[in-house]
């Protein structure tokens, strides 16, 4: 046994399924279902959220396939270095460069607003904002990050992105990381894309959120351990920024008693706006696969110093 999945049985099926499509026979099995001897045998692991035993039973491993774009799980194991780590890459942008924008759109038109009057049966114009003399700033200036920035930028007065590096892309107004402030400054919407890492947990606080716009606004679809979350209830409360979309959380899900839930001008969402659709996943392991077997260079390694 060559390959197995790690994962429920539904995302086997589908995986199986979609590998047929092109043309990969190789009988791939769940990790689950297998014989100790078997896992010894397993050159090859697809799937996500892998615990420690599910590594150690695997002494002949050396290359995993993670099933998203997000592979902050490998913080809390540890695979040996001759073991090969992937991500699915350039699948998320589309869904999620659309999240950011419905999400901004919801708030500079009063959406929420919009929607309570409705259930009153109230009709009581108000005058709304305008996206076009927003300045927008995009947290993460990788392929998704630049997908976003792509969306807004037609749309927007501005459009800034931060990187580790100096970003370069069209249209769009660079700053590296140590450039934060400027970065920040009389922001009217931020959008953070950024992956949960040793160096960037809390990476959005007070300092940064109150360089921000007064009234401006935070949309999350990274990694909800970016953000403290304290001190976006705090910018919140003092009206320092008007709301936030978070779509992520440091505890997921997010607990009942979270003061998230209630807090004025919070959209909440579980952990949808970048969703792993089945044939992104089967495509770029199709194609690994084969990089694998040719021994060339596989797509999306994870650089571990760095975390993505």
């Amino acid at each position: 046994m060559e390959i197995a999945t790690y994962g429920s049985t539904a995302m086997h099926a589908k995986l199986i399924e979609g590998l047929r499509q092109y043309g990969i026979t190789d009988p791939i099995r769940r990790f689950d279902d297998l014989s100790d001897e078997e896992r010894r045998a397993i050159r090859i692991l697809f799937g996500w959220y892998m615990p420690q035993e599910v590594i150690d039973a695997c002494p002949s491993l050396e290359w995993i396939q993670g099933a998203g774009a997000g592979v902050d799980w490998l913080m809390t194991v540890n695979i040996p270095d001759r073991i090969t780590v992937t991500r699915i890459v350039d699948q998320f942008g589309p869904d999620m460069g659309e999240y950011a924008l419905l999400a901004a759109l919801a708030w500079v038109k009063d959406w929420r607003r919009w929607s309570l009057l409705q259930k009153s049966r109230e009709w009581t114009p108000h005058l709304v904002g305008q996206l076009s003399l927003l300045t927008v700033g995009v947290l993460g200036a990788g392929s998704i990050g630049g997908h976003i920035a792509a969306v807004f930028r037609p749309l927007v007065a501005e459009v800034r992105a931060l990187g580790r590096h100096l970003p370069n892309l069209a249209g769009v107004v660079g700053f590296s990381a140590d450039q934060w402030p400027a970065f920040y400054r009389d922001l009217d919407l931020l959008i953070m894309v950024l992956p949960h890492t040793s160096d960037t947990y809390h990476l959005v606080g007070w300092p940064q959120l109150r360089l921000m716009r007064t009234g401006g606004f935070v949309i999350n679809i990274g990694r909800g351990a970016v953000l403290d979350e304290g001190a976006l209830v705090m910018a919140i409360r003092s009206g320092q920024l008007s709301g936030a979309c978070l779509d992520v959380f440091e505890v997921e899900p997010l607990p009942k008693e979270s003061v998230l839930w209630d807090l004025p001008g919070m959209t909440i969402t579980p952990h949808v706006s970048g969703p792993s659709r089945v044939e992104g996943m089967v495509r770029v392991f199709a194609d690994n696969l084969k990089r694998f077997r040719q021994r060339r260079a596989l797509v999306g390694v994870v650089d571990r110093g760095r975390g993505y």
